[in-house]
């Protein structure tokens, strides 16, 4: 039976994994961010620890994913330690909340076999970081060492799934580059934002309940239409509608579009991703980190014309594919680790 077919059935580890996907994507969204970013008031000179952290983490789980299941308490546990004083974190510090962060996202990701668990996951983050976006980033310790501590309850009842058969897994150029391009897109408009105090969405009481709501009918649209073909071609329209709004200053309508696109390739990105065996889905995710510190750049440089760059060579790959030119459509070959 296809399994997409399949009954969905939900058993203590999935709701497990549920938590702990949840918790730790929120942490990433409130902590890791955006609270420590804004604790440090954006300096990159302070903050650089976390990305070279968390691309180290990545490389490092290549080797490690095998011991997922005992090591992934372990980090949680060292998590909440260093969430107690987030915010006075030192260099050091901040390198570790980055290499945790780097070594459990992909073994997270690699975790999912089943969408709808993943899809409920960020909603309830989604729900969560939006709601408590308006906390100043130094009171939001109570909140790190909360996620942590749901994070760590929920591993350990969270069983590692599934495991790779085959011995070679292929990922498409053009499938990482699209993937990167819609995190970059994301990273420099939500950065942007963060920092004009015109146009500021996230922690305005006017525009809370919408950007919930539409981060759910993004969600649910991303979860019915995850088979459809023209998601790429969706993708351009949605973020040329963002980038519209945000350049015509109009807040009613980006706080419509905006996180209703940012669920919907979210979700996208998963569906694509699920199925990758450890070391291409590894590779895909750390362009997030890539994309994260290009955004984070783009805004303070105060340059959003190259974001209007980016969105125009994503239009170009996606016509180049579309007319069949194998240039970002060829195949990268893995060899694919067991586990």
């Amino acid at each position: 039976m296809d399994k997409a077919r399949q009954p969905m059935r939900t058993g203590v580890s999935d709701i497990a994994f549920l938590i702990l996907f949840a918790a730790e994507f929120t942490y990433y969204l409130l902590i890791l961010q955006t609270g420590v970013v804004a604790y440090h008031h954006s300096q990159l000179s302070e903050i650089w620890m976390v990305p070279v952290g968390g691309m180290m983490g990545i490389v490092l789980s290549v080797a490690l994913f095998q011991k997922r299941e005992v090591l992934m308490p372990w980090l949680l546990l060292l998590q909440l330690l260093l969430s107690v004083a987030y915010a006075d974190a030192n260099g050091m510090a901040l390198f570790l909340l980055g290499l945790i962060s780097g070594l459990t996202a992909p073994m997270l990701l690699y975790r999912i076999d089943k969408l709808y668990i993943a899809t409920i996951a960020l909603g309830v983050s989604y729900f969560i970081g939006t709601m408590f976006f308006d906390i100043p980033a130094h009171e939001r310790t109570t909140i790190a060492v909360a996620l942590s501590i749901v994070a760590l309850a929920g591993s350990l009842f969270a069983q590692p799934g599934r495991k790779k058969a085959v011995l070679r897994q292929t990922v498409s150029v053009y499938m990482i580059l699209t993937v990167f391009l819609w995190l970059l897109l994301d990273a420099a408009l939500f950065e942007t934002l963060s920092r004009d105090t015109l146009m500021h969405l996230w922690g305005c009481d006017t525009y809370r309940w919408h950007i919930i709501l539409f981060h759910s009918l993004g969600l649910l649209a991303a979860y019915a239409l995850r088979r459809w073909r023209h998601t790429d071609v969706a993708m351009i329209v949605l973020f040329l509608l963002a980038y519209m709004a945000y350049s015509m200053h109009n807040r009613e309508i980006l706080s419509i579009v905006y996180p209703f696109v940012i669920s919907y390739y979210n979700v996208a990105i998963l569906y694509r991703l699920m199925h990758l065996g450890y070391l291409p889905l590894a590779v895909v995710s750390l362009g997030l980190w890539g994309a994260s510190g290009i955004g984070l750049i783009i805004a303070l440089l105060h340059v959003f014309s190259a974001a209007w760059s980016i969105l125009a060579l994503l239009a170009v790959v996606v016509l180049f594919k579309a007319l069949h030119t194998r240039l970002f459509f060829t195949a990268i070959h893995f060899t694919s680790l067991k586990g």
